[in-house]
C-alpha cells in the first residue's frame, strides 16, 4: 500500500514511547486537551465557584464567618475524602472509565446544589458533588500525559494546569450580568427561594456537561491497558489516535507489537480492597520513590495550604475594599479584619446586589492574570527548567507577601495579595514531576495523593482564616509567609532537569527497584 511506503523503516515491534510518536501529534491530541481542561475546569468551578456567590449565599442564608468557612470547606472536605479511591479505580479499572462513572454523578449532584434549600442541604450537597467531580485530578492529568507524545507532554500537562487558574475568572464573567438582576422566586414544594446566585450555580454546571459527552469521544490510555497486559486493546487504542491524527486508515499504523520499558503492574485481581490500596500506595513511601514523593508533597502543602486557603476567600477580602467605609491609608490587614467583623453583626436585606461589580472585575483579573501567567510557564519551562521556575514562583510570592504586610495603597494591596497566591503555580511543575518520576501503575495514585495533601490542608487552611481573619491577620499572614518560605527551601533539593530519555531510564530503574523489593517482601 503506498501510505505504507512513509513507514517502511519503522520497526514492526516498538517501545510504547515509539510507536505513541509514530501516531503522531495532532487533532486528538488537542481534543483530548480541550476535554481534560473541561472537565477539570469542572472540578475546580465544583471547589472554587462557592467563593464567589458565597457573599450573595451568606447574606441570603444568614451566615456568620465561622458558617461560611465551614460551607467554602465542604467541596475541600469531599475532594480529600474520595480522591484516595478515584485514584485507586484509576489505576486499577482505567482513567476513562473512572470519568465516565464519577463526572456525570457530580454534575447531576452539582444541580442539586443550586436548588438546596437550607444551608444543612447545601453544605451536604457540595460535599457530595466535589467527592465525585475529584475525579477529574486522580485521571484526567494522567490520561492526557500518557495519550501525548512525550515532546509535547510537559507543556500539555502545563496547559491543562493552566485550565484549574481560570476558574475564577470563568465564573466572574458569567456572573457579572447575573449579578446585575434581581428577582425573588418562591418555590413552596423545595422550601426555597430562587435567586440569582443559585441561576449561576447551574449554568456554571455546562462546562464539566460538556466535558462529560467529550470523554465518550476519547480512547482509554494505552500505557494503561498495555501495563495491565492488554497489548491488543492497546494497539487498537494507538491506531484510533493515529487515525484522528494523521487522517489515515487505521490500518495503516505500522506498528504490530509495542511493550513496556518498566515493570508492568502487579496483578491485584485476587486481593482485598484494603490490600489493592496499600499495593497502590506503600511503594510511594518506600526507597527509590520516597524521598522524591516527600519532596513533592510537601511543596504541594506549603503552596497550596496558602493559596488554597486565600483563594476561598478572594472574592469576600476583594469585596471589602469596595464597600464599606473608605480603605485609602489602611493595611490590607485593616482592611479585611474590619470586614469580617462586620459580617459577624451586620445584615442586609438586598442580598442580589451584595457582591459588588468592582469586586468580580478585580477577581477576574486575579484569576485571568493567575492562567496566563501559568501559560507563560509552560513557555519558560523548558529553557529555564522545572526545578528553577519552582525556586522562581516561591520567591515571587515571599516577597509580595513581605510587602503586603505594610503597603497602605489600596489598589496596591490587592495586587500583592494576588501574587501571594500565585504560589499555586507551582501546580504544572509538580504534576510532571509526579507523571515522570513514578511508574505507569503508580502515577494515577500518585496525583490523587498530591489532591489529598494539597485540599486537606486547604481545608485546615480556610478554618484557621475564618477564625484568626478578625483579630489576628497581620500573625496569621506572617505564619503563612514562613511556611512559603520553607517550601523555598525544600524546592532548592528537587530532582535536577533530565534529557527525556533520562527520564525514561531512571522511572525503569525506579520500577525495577520496587518489583525487587515486592518479591523481597512476599
Amino acid at each position: 500500500m503506498e501510505v505504507n511506503e512513509n513507514y517502511k523503516d519503522v520497526p514492526k515491534k516498538c517501545n510504547f514511547e515509539d510507536a505513541l510518536n509514530i501516531t503522531g501529534f495532532g487533532k486528538y491530541n488537542f481534543s483530548m486537551l480541550l476535554v481534560c481542561c473541561l472537565l477539570i475546569l469542572a472540578m475546580y468551578i465544583d471547589i472554587f465557584g462557592f467563593s464567589v456567590v458565597m457573599p450573595s449565599v451568606a447574606c441570603d442564608m444568614e451566615l456568620t464567618t465561622s458558617q461560611q468557612g465551614l460551607l467554602s470547606a465542604m467541596p475541600l472536605i469531599g475532594v480529600m475524602v474520595s480522591s484516595y479511591a478515584w485514584g485507586l479505580g484509576a489505576d486499577t479499572i482505567g482513567r476513562r472509565t473512572i470519568l465516565l462513572i464519577a463526572m456525570p454523578i457530580g454534575m447531576l449532584l452539582n444541580l442539586a446544589v443550586s436548588i438546596s434549600p437550607n444551608y444543612i442541604y447545601l453544605a451536604v450537597f457540595k460535599f457530595l458533588s466535589a467527592s465525585f467531580t475529584s475525579s477529574a485530578n486522580a485521571a484526567a492529568f494522567v490520561l492526557l500525559g500518557e495519550s501525548v507524545p512525550v515532546r509535547y507532554r510537559g507543556r500539555f500537562v502545563f496547559l491543562m494546569a493552566s485550565a484549574t487558574m481560570y476558574v475564577q475568572f470563568v465564573i466572574c464573567v458569567i456572573a457579572l450580568p447575573i449579578t446585575g438582576i434581581s428577582f425573588i422566586i418562591d418555590v413552596p414544594w423545595l422550601s426555597m427561594t430562587y435567586r440569582p446566585w443559585r441561576m449561576l450555580l447551574q449554568i456554571i454546571s455546562l462546562p464539566g456537561i460538556i466535558g462529560v459527552i467529550g470523554v465518550i469521544f476519547l480512547q482509554e490510555s494505552p500505557k494503561f491497558l498495555l501495563s495491565k497486559g492488554k497489548e491488543e486493546a492497546a494497539l487498537e487504542c494507538l491506531k484510533n489516535i493515529f487515525k484522528w491524527n494523521k487522517g489515515l486508515d487505521k490500518e495503516c499504523f505500522p506498528v504490530k507489537s509495542i511493550f513496556l520499558e518498566e515493570f508492568e503492574a502487579p496483578n491485584n485481581a485476587n486481593a482485598s480492597f484494603l490490600r489493592k490500596m496499600w499495593n497502590q500506595t506503600a511503594p510511594l513511601f518506600k526507597p527509590p520513590l520516597l524521598k522524591n514523593s516527600l519532596k513533592l508533597y510537601y511543596i504541594l502543602l506549603c503552596a497550596y495550604m496558602t493559596s488554597t486557603g486565600y483563594t476561598m476567600w478572594v472574592p469576600t477580602m476583594t469585596n471589602a475594599f469596595f464597600i464599606g467605609e473608605d480603605s485609602t491609608g489602611k493595611t490590607f490587614c485593616e482592611v479585611a479584619s474590619t470586614a469580617a467583623t462586620a459580617s459577624n453583626t451586620t445584615t442586609t436585606t438586598d442580598c442580589d446586589n451584595v457582591i459588588k461589580p468592582m469586586t468580580l472585575y478585580a477577581v477576574m483579573c486575579y484569576s485571568g492574570l493567575s492562567g496566563s501567567l501559568n501559560v507563560v510557564l509552560t513557555f519558560v519551562v523548558g529553557p529555564l527548567g522545572k526545578k528553577k521556575t519552582s525556586i522562581l514562583t516561591f520567591s515571587v510570592a515571599i516577597i509580595c507577601g513581605i510587602v503586603l504586610l505594610f503597603i497602605r495603597i489600596p489598589i496596591m494591596s490587592i495586587v500583592l495579595f494576588y501574587f501571594f497566591l500565585y504560589v499555586q503555580l507551582i501546580l504544572g511543575n509538580v504534576n510532571t514531576y509526579i507523571v515522570e518520576l513514578n511508574p505507569t501503575y503508580l502515577r494515577a495514585m500518585a496525583t490523587c495523593l498530591s489532591v489529598v495533601v494539597a485540599r486537606g490542608f486547604g481545608f485546615i487552611s480556610v478554618q484557621l482564616i475564618a477564625r484568626l481573619l478578625a483579630d489576628y491577620c497581620t500573625p496569621m499572614i506572617s505564619g503563612y509567609i514562613g511556611l512559603v518560605m520553607s517550601g523555598l527551601l525544600v524546592a532548592f533539593f528537587l530532582p535536577p532537569d533530565k534529557s527525556t530519555k533520562k527520564d525514561d531510564i531512571e522511572t525503569i530503574k525506579s520500577a525495577n527497584k520496587i518489583n525487587e523489593i515486592e518479591r523481597t517482601e512476599l
